[in-house]
């Protein structure tokens, strides 16, 4: 198995071009292809993004309180794992694999060459989610697998075939910071409804040998509404490593709450769309 670069989700599930794995047997054979990936990614060596060069903390960490949150949209872009795109790129126009430019011809490639790992991806449409001088990522919805993503690179050959995976959709709150989940400390009382102080659980998506996010973490975006509360985080990544990618125990934070929670449900918007928190280890 190869490295994971940069900014790569743990879960992702890639079939590159010349893959010769078969998944003709649907969900099934993909969940259970999900879980020897799960069982064999402590021995998968990654890189991270940039970041600090001094030692891995080490655990145990002290509970870290969170920067003062700031509100409004949390979603300036979204990463499947690879390549960050913006948010508008869900709702690109749809059509993309009859579409002119090498970059499309590039797509069709990947499409032909991968349709038999990806039974019924001949009748997905496709739309152009995200483009640069060093690449593209391409998005299909479909009814079986949800999200579906292509990545192509470009280069000084021009653009070349890529990859097709089912897309976990994260949210990437800067360039500084790669996506994150949290949940509620279980070393603490549930939330009540006079709750503006949480105590949460961080996981970094990015590999990381293990380490805990302390002195990574962002200031929470929050959003309110009459129903819900929900918090973005996000992790500054590590320097490049390589580092071992075990499932690390969740780094303690606090953070606070403008206002009482009530009896509102809270959701983490890392995921697209929002969702319970969840630990990521589980």
């Amino acid at each position: 198995m190869t490295g994971i670069g940069p900014g790569t989700s743990r879960a992702r599930d890639r079939r590159p071009i010349g893959a010769g794995e078969d998944i003709r047997q649907g969900l099934g054979a993909t969940g259970r292809l999900l879980g020897a990936l799960f069982l064999l990614i402590g021995l998968v060596a990654c890189s991270a993004g940039p970041g600090t060069t001094a030692p891995l903390p080490t655990w145990p960490v002290s509970p870290e309180p969170l920067p003062q949150a700031t509100s409004g949209s949390a979603q300036a872009s979204l990463t499947c794992g690879g390549r960050t795109f913006p948010a508008s790129g869900l709702e690109a126009p749809t059509g993309a694999q009859k579409a002119s430019g090498p970059e499309f011809d590039a797509l069709r490639a990947t499409l032909a060459t991968l349709v038999g790992e990806f039974p019924g991806s001949s009748t997905w449409s496709w739309r152009l989610a995200g483009r640069d001088n060093t690449g593209a990522i391409f998005l299909a919805q479909t009814d079986a697998l949800g999200w579906v993503s292509v990545e192509l690179t470009a280069d000084a050959n021009g653009w070349q075939p890529g990859s097709m995976g089912q897309c976990s959709l994260r949210v990437v709150l800067s360039p500084e910071y790669g996506p994150a989940s949290w949940a509620l400390d279980p070393a603490f009382p549930s939330p009540a409804g006079d709750t503006t102080e949480l105590h949460i659980l961080v996981w970094d998506e990015a590999c990381s040998s293990g380490s805990p996010a302390s002195g990574r973490m962002s200031a929470p975006v929050i959003q309110y509404s009459s129903a819900t509360v929900t918090i973005t985080i996000g992790v500054r990544p590590l320097q490049p490593g390589p580092y071992t990618c075990p499932m690390p125990p969740g780094t303690p934070a606090s953070l606070r709450l403008s206002e009482p929670l009530g009896t509102r449900t809270l959701l983490d918007g890392g995921h697209v769309p929002a969702a319970p928190p969840s630990p990521a280890n589980r």
